[in-house]
């Protein structure tokens, strides 16, 4: 065991991002993991031995364990015991007892993975890639379009996430997992979130497909069809596990942790209220206040899969609270729907108390709802679907009245309502896309018939903080914004255009500019909001 180690990192080692990270978050120590092995009779026997992620991976292995950060003494018990590895006190062996000891000191890093195995019940694969990509978006706060989707080769559909959680993690994320399914009425696999989980390896041909099918990468747009066919075909494996991390966690942006954070309600909290009487047991009076806490709640999101936005006017009537055992503790607002028309078309909310339910994860409606500061006797007009990030307006109490007459009326709808709103000067949005109320402000880009715009510098007196991000860029700087400040001004300039918001970028970074990291972020940035704002954006090739 000695010579796997030390030979494989004095031959095999090369400075990367994800080794760079290793030392920093684990010094002094040295990142292993456990390969697993599909035996004859289809079962699966982990190996007696941990290795090097920068040796190659054994050629017969089929799955990986997570990655184990050994200190020198464990390591030196490890190559004692190798010939005889169950020479140890109780009843385990060397190798699950070093597994133990990095577990009890949270050194173990797992790759984040989200799977759904909902073939077997016949479901296609369009809705499980929906599925996961919601979740990774709303629970875990990741742009889907920086990760990679596989398909297993048999029921599953896998997502490899750039992003590492530790032993302590798990169970949150487990959590999360089953109240992202409860809420959403999906189908994800919770119980990989456990410790000692083994994950298949890619290219690894699966069993139940007789060894016609392999794990191979897919492009979440594909038809079912093609991500078959392309399981069939011979794909190369890994040279090593490193190899294969490298192959999710392409080169970020600087400042970027590769450490999963899952932030826990601060200051916005949300509290499940003491409203927990059946109807029969209220007051008459009260029925208004048991209906907008207990009744069916009105979800802007609700069957988007084919169709188009919702729209709703109402009145708030209280703060947001989540009730346990209801759609997964998802945010609630207490209101007075004076209209709401579903995405499936049909009129879902007529002058009636009901809770809204609003979408979590970063960007998303109830953290809009939240920095907005909306409270008891506002009116607001939600335009929602199956982006999860709405259209949100504040507008008067006439306005919301009006807003809900023309949904209702006998020949309106959702078109309609859109076109008043329109006429008095909100956006909408158009072609069934949204735009952001959070960045709206007067254009600074201007172009010529038949050439892409050209972005001006921000006013000398910002209209928004996005614009006063790019002001810092310009005046002092981008080295002086955060990642997610950086991507806040791309958020905003990629509405004027790919072309121009990338010739920003070029001449603030200079001769740091990187084409690939660039790429990279306008394209999560442009798909995780292709319904919402950026429906007339072209990504073009990948730059080599």
């Amino acid at each position: 065991m000695t010579t796997d180690i030390s030979t494989a990192e004095t031959t095999q080692r090369a400075t990367t991002s994800v080794t760079d990270w290793f030392e920093e978050v684990h010094p002094d120590t040295t990142p292993l993991v456990r390969y697993g092995f599909t035996q004859d009779d289809g079962s699966q026997k982990q190996e007696l031995k941990l290795r090097s992620v920068y040796e190659p991976i054994p050629e017969n292995a089929t799955t990986s364990s997570a990655i184990y950060f050994v200190t020198d003494d464990q390591l030196g018990r490890l190559e004692n015991l190798a010939d005889n590895p169950y020479r140890v006190e109780g009843d385990g062996n060397i190798v699950k007892e070093i597994q133990d000891e990095c577990e009890d000191s949270d050194r173990v890093r797992y790759p984040v993975y989200a799977e759904s195995d909902a073939r077997d019940d016949g479901v296609p694969f369009d809705p499980m890639i929906a599925w996961i990509q919601g979740f990774i978006e709303e629970e875990l706060n990741i742009p889907s379009a920086e990760c990679t989707f596989w398909y297993s080769g048999s029921r599953s559909i896998h997502v490899h996430a750039p992003r590492f959680l530790t032993h302590t993690q798990l169970t949150e994320l487990r959590r999360r997992a089953k109240q992202y399914c409860e809420k959403s009425d999906a189908e994800l696999d919770a119980a990989i979130y456990k410790a000692k989980q083994q994950f298949r390896l890619p290219g690894v041909t699966h069993r139940k497909s007789a060894g016609a099918l392999q794990k191979v990468q897919i492009d979440p747009s594909w038809q079912n069809d093609t991500i078959i066919r392309t399981s069939s075909n011979d794909h190369s494996r890994p040279d090593s596990y490193l190899g294969m991390l490298e192959a999710t966690f392409t080169p970020q942006a600087d400042g970027d942790d590769f450490a999963l954070t899952l932030d826990a309600p601060t200051e916005n909290e949300i509290e499940t209220p003491v409203i927990e009487k059946t109807k029969d047991s209220v007051a008459i009076a009260d029925v208004p206040e048991w209906e907008m806490h207990r009744g069916p709640q009105f979800s802007p999101y609700a069957l988007a899969t084919g169709n188009p936005r919702s729209v709703a006017a109402l009145e708030v009537k209280g703060g947001a609270f989540a009730r346990e055992g209801k759609r997964g503790g998802a945010p609630m607002v207490p209101a007075r729907f004076f209209g709401a028309v579903g995405c499936d078309g049909h009129y879902t909310k007529n002058a009636e108390h009901a809770p809204l339910q609003l979408s979590e994860g970063a960007g998303k409606d109830y953290e809009k709802w939240v920095d907005h500061g909306f409270e008891a006797r506002d009116y607001v007009v939600i335009i929602g679907g199956r982006s999860r990030c709405s259209i949100i307006h504040s507008v008067s109490k006439a306005e919301a009245l009006q807003t809900g007459y023309h949904l209702i009326r006998e020949d309106g709808g959702r078109q309609a309502a859109l076109t008043y709103l329109s006429d008095e000067g909100y956006s909408v949005g158009s072609s069934g896309s949204t735009s952001s109320s959070d960045d709206e402000d007067s254009s600074r880009a201007e172009s010529i018939e038949g050439e892409a715009p050209t972005i001006y510098s921000a006013r000398e007196n910002p209209q928004t903080d996005a614009e006063a991000l790019q002001q810092t860029a310009e005046q002092d700087g981008i080295g002086n914004l955060s990642y997610w400040e950086i991507r806040r001004v791309a958020h905003r300039l990629l509405r004027y255009g790919w072309e121009p918001s990338w010739e920003w970028f070029e001449e603030q970074y200079g001769s740091e500019f990187d084409p690939v990291v660039t790429w990279t972020q306008f394209r999560s940035i442009v798909e995780e909001n292709r319904y919402h704002k950026y429906d007339d954006v072209e990504v073009p090739e990948k730059p080599t």
